[in-house]
């Protein structure tokens, strides 16, 4: 019985070095001589190692070593195998092979690039590479099957995809608004995305279009600052096509990484009519980076009172965040208007990267500041040097929000009204003339001739001539609504306490 077991055992150890080594036509031999030195998937258009989607542009690279003391000729294979069964994996199977020259103890990279086909099951596959000298594959083999192979499936549309000829999105475009760079952008940029919606054999309904971002892992991902942005609507009729336009800003803590986007357009009232797009460039698909800048902090959102008095204290809510790749030891934000005499400034200690932080700032509005709109300036400092106690970096002009408030009289109307409530003549019932009363200034002057006499005309032309000198002399006296953008030295010296 003994005898038996061990039997067994040494058959299935037997069978599975076989199966082992099927790829090589007499398994591996002459290891003296080659070797396969590293198997890497090179992530073209898969952002995830040995995770591929159907109809994705796949690269592989294997390092090789002829170690013969003689050139030859060599060649490098792909193979895919379900279980036992080998697969069909790409569209050009010729495209899994390749055939290169070896100088004597020479190394090189050898890429294999191709196609998946479209109808792969979302599966696991092994994967094994083989390297051997051409025709000469039973005295020099060697091979490595230590990746194994996910086929995804991504289903944008829930029951599947309608047709295009009846149904069809194309071509996905970035418009470049902040970024400069297609599909290149950073934490906080303006993104403008636009795209083209054919209905082609439906009669007229609403359709809802979505913006749908995917990570590395091919999980749905929320990049908008605000998601409302990334959903639009058309109504179309048959035969009708529409350009559909995204706005968005992305969040200012988004990772680093590569993206996939797909759009989504569907029947509001009826989701089985359905289709999606990959966003792709000349038919190949893309990969949207986000990448952050090593340093820059700057305002992003301020809420506070557009109308201020003379004599009176106003409240701004700043929102500060760290977009940079590095975390600040310090920040200062800054509320700045030379005019109005406004210079504050509030330390941030210890913002990281993707971080973001709201601060309150207490501002007062002077008894003599100018009645107009003024421009309030939010900016940032940042990029602290401890040894130096100074800031070296200040947030681009760009990014700096300057915010309108308006100016207008304060507690001087108050007095007048007092003033106007004291200057009141009450009469008597002995008195039977009428008291004509005039305010100037807060003080009555009274007359009972039914005309002023000269001295009174002379005086009111004296305070006419020097009203109309005062009028042109002092825009702000009339109401002057001219916005003075403040003037910013951009570089501050406020040290931290």
């Amino acid at each position: 019985m003994k005898k038996n077991v061990i039997l067994t055992l040494a058959i299935l150890l037997l069978a599975g070095q076989i199966s082992a080594f099927e790829f090589c036509d007499d398994g591996t031999a002459g290891e003296d001589n080659l070797r396969l030195i590293s198997v890497d998937d090179m992530l073209k258009e898969n952002s995830k190692e040995w995770a591929w989607q159907a109809l994705q542009k796949i690269e592989i690279e294997a390092r090789v070593e002829n170690r013969n003391d003689e050139n030859g000729k060599y060649i490098v294979e792909a193979i895919f195998k379900d279980g036992d069964t080998t697969v069909r994996i790409a569209e050009d199977s010729d495209d899994l092979e390749k055939e290169i020259s070896l100088s004597a103890n020479e190394r090189a990279s050898v890429s294999l690039e191709f196609t998946l086909d479209e109808d792969l099951d979302a599966e696991r596959y092994d994967i094994y590479i083989k390297f051997y000298k051409k025709g000469e594959e039973e005295n020099e083999c060697v091979e490595n099957s230590e990746e194994e192979l996910e086929i995804e499936k991504i289903e944008i549309c829930e029951y599947g995809k309608v047709d295009e000829d009846e149904l069809e999105i194309r071509e996905i475009r970035d418009e470049l608004n902040d970024n400069t760079d297609k599909w290149n952008w950073a934490p906080g940029n303006d993104i403008e995305i636009s795209l083209d919606l054919e209905n082609n054999d439906y009669s007229e309904r609403d359709f809802l279009i979505e913006l749908i971002f995917l990570d590395e892992n091919n999980e749905e991902v929320s990049l908008a600052d605000n998601s409302d942005d990334t959903i639009e609507d058309t109504t179309l009729a048959e035969g009708e096509s529409d350009n559909i336009n995204f706005n968005f800003k992305l969040k200012s803590n988004i990772k680093e990484a590569k993206y996939t986007l797909y759009a989504k357009a569907y029947d509001e009232s009826d989701d089985d009519i359905c289709t999606s797009l990959k966003a792709e460039e000349k038919s190949n698909p893309i990969l949207l980076g986000i990448e952050k800048e090593e340093r820059k902090v700057i305002i992003t959102n301020v809420k506070g009172p557009k109308d201020a008095t003379t004599s009176s204290q106003v409240q701004y809510t700043a929102t500060i965040a760290n977009l940079g790749s590095v975390d600040e030891e310090s920040v200062l934000a800054v509320i700045y208007n030379r005019r109005l005499g406004i210079n504050e400034k509030i330390e941030i200690r210890n913002l990281d990267s993707g971080g973001e932080e709201t601060v309150t700032f207490d501002v007062s509005i002077s008894e003599n500041a100018s009645l107009s709109r003024h421009h309030l300036l939010f900016a940032t400092e940042y990029e602290y040097s401890e040894r130096q106690d100074y800031y070296r970096s200040v947030s681009d002009e760009e990014d700096d929000i300057k915010y309108i408030v308006t100016i207008a009289q304060g507690i001087i109307e108050e007095v007048e009204e007092e003033t106007r409530n004291e200057t009141i003549v009450e009469t008597t019932e002995d008195e039977t003339t009428e008291q004509i009363t005039t305010t100037i200034t807060g003080n009555a002057v009274g007359t009972n001739s039914s005309s002023p006499g000269w001295a009174s005309l002379i005086f009111l032309a004296i305070i006419a001539v020097i009203g109309v000198a005062l009028f042109f002399k002092n825009p702000h006296a009339r109401g002057n609504t001219e916005v003075k953008a403040p003037q910013v030295i951009r570089r501050y010296t406020a040290k931290v306490n």
